[in-house]
C-alpha cells in the first residue's frame, strides 16, 4: 500500500499547486482589470471596493492552500530541500519558503496600500512604496510558485499546460518591472486622455497623480524607457529561457506579450534567442537579441541615441541577473530566498518610493 499512498500524496500535492496557481490568476488576471475598469466609472470611496476585496480574498486563499501544503507533512515533503526559518516551527522546502515570501510581500504591500488610499485617494504612482511592493511581490510570489512546479518535475514532469502557465507567470511579472509607469504610460496624449475620463477628472488626487506623470515625462517618451525596459526584457527572456528551451513557448509568450503590452517588441529578441539556443554554445546570440530589441524598441518609441545604446548592455545584465534569480528558483537555498525577497520586494520598492515621494513633493 505504500506506493498508492506516495502516489496519493504527489497527486494531491500537485493539484493543490494547481490551486493556489488559479486562485492567484483570478485575484490578479481578472482582478486586476476589474479595478481598472471600476475606478473609470465609479468615484473613489474608500480602499474596499469590490475589485479590492476580489483580489485580496481570492490572494487569501492561495495563501491557505500554501499554507496548507506548507504544514502538511505528508505534502511538504516532496517540495524538495528545506531549510529552518526563526518564525516557522519545522523546517520549510525552499520553494514553498520563496513562494511564501512572496506572499507575505504581497500581503504587507496591501495593506500598506489600503493606508495610502485611506489617507491619499487615487493619488498614487505607479511608484509608490504599496504600489511597487505589489508588483514586486508578486514577481517573487510567483517565481517560488514555479519553483514548487520544478521542485515536482521528478514525479510530475513538465508538460506543454504546466510550461505555457508557468511560463506566462514568469514572463508577465517580469517584463516590465523595471520600467515601471514608463512603460504603462504610453504618452502624454494617453495620460491626458485617461485624466479627461468623467468620474476621474472630478478627482483631484488623481489629477495630481497626472501632474506628475505629466510635468515629470513618465511615459515612453522618456529617454530611461528604453534603458530600463531593455533591463526588464533581458530578464525576463533569461528567466524563461532557463524555465523552459521549448522554443515555442519562448516565441509564443513572447509574441502574447508583444500584443497585450501595446508594441513593446519582446518577439524580437525572443526569436533570436529561440533560434540562437544557448548562452554557452553561441555567445553572440544575447548581444544580438540586445540589439534587435533595444534599437526596435528605440525606433517604435522615438528612443534617443544615448538610451538606445544603453539599452544594449542593459538587455545583457537582466539576462545575467535572470541567471542568478533562476539559480534561486532552481535550488532555493535559505540565504539565496532571503536575499532576492529583500532585494526585490523591499530595497527597490523602496528605491522608487523615495523617487515618488521626490516627485510628490517638487510637484504641486
Amino acid at each position: 500500500m505504500e506506493p498508492v499512498r506516495e502516489d496519493a500524496g504527489i497527486a494531491i500535492a500537485y493539484r493543490l499547486l494547481w490551486l493556489a496557481v488559479v486562485f492567484d490568476l483570478l485575484a490578479f488576471g481578472i482582478g486586476f482589470d476589474w479595478d481598472r475598469r471600476w475606478h473609470a466609472t465609479h468615484a473613489f470611496e474608500d480602499f474596499f471596493s469590490p475589485p479590492h476585496l476580489f483580489i485580496y480574498s481570492m490572494h487569501l486563499c492561495a495563501t491557505i492552500t500554501l499554507a496548507y501544503l506548507a504544514f502538511t507533512p505528508d505534502l511538504r515533503r516532496w517540495f524538495g530541500p528545506t531549510f529552518r526559518l526563526p518564525i516557522v516551527p519545522f523546517p520549510i522546502p525552499g520553494a514553498i519558503g520563496l513562494a511564501g515570501a512572496g506572499f507575505a510581500v504581497v500581503a504587507l504591500a496591501g495593506m500598506i496600500d489600503a493606508i495610502w488610499h485611506t489617507m491619499f485617494g487615487l493619488d498614487e504612482t505607479g511608484w509608490s512604496f504599496p504600489h511597487s511592493m505589489l508588483g514586486w511581490g508578486l514577481f517573487v510570489a510567483f517565481l517560488g510558485i514555479t519553483s514548487c512546479r520544478v521542485a515536482l518535475r521528478e514525479w510530475r514532469p513538465i508538460g506543454w499546460p504546466s510550461a505555457l502557465v508557468f511560463g506566462y507567470l514568469i514572463a508577465a511579472t517580469s517584463a516590465e518591472r523595471f520600467a515601471g509607469p514608463l512603460a504603462t504610460n504610453l504618452s502624454p496624449e494617453v495620460v491626458r486622455y485617461v485624466s479627461r475620463i468623467p468620474v476621474l477628472a472630478a478627482e483631484p488626487a488623481f489629477q495630481h497623480t497626472t501632474r506628475i506623470y505629466l510635468v515629470a515625462g513618465i511615459d515612453r517618451s522618456n529617454s530611461l524607457f528604453v534603458p530600463l525596459i531593455s533591463l526588464s526584457a533581458g530578464m525576463m527572456l533569461g528567466l524563461l529561457h532557463s524555465f523552459s528551451a521549448r522554443r515555442w513557448l519562448t516565441i509564443g509568450i513572447s509574441a502574447l506579450l508583444s500584443w497585450t503590452s501595446t508594441l513593446i517588441p519582446f518577439l524580437i529578441p525572443a526569436v533570436v534567442v529561440a533560434i540562437g539556443g544557448d548562452r554557452r554554445g553561441s555567445p553572440a546570440v544575447w548581444p544580438l537579441a540586445a540589439v534587435g530589441f533595444a534599437f526596435t524598441t528605440a525606433a517604435i518609441w522615438e528612443g534617443t541615441p544615448l538610451g538606445t545604446l544603453a539599452g544594449v548592455p542593459l538587455f545583457i545584465l537582466g539576462s545575467l541577473l535572470a541567471n542568478w534569480i533562476w539559480g534561486v528558483v532552481a535550488v532555493p537555498t535559505r540565504r539565496g530566498v532571503l536575499a532576492l525577497t529583500a532585494l526585490a520586494g523591499l530595497a527597490i520598492p523602496a528605491l522608487t518610493g523615495t523617487l515618488d515621494l521626490a516627485l510628490r513633493a517638487r510637484i504641486p
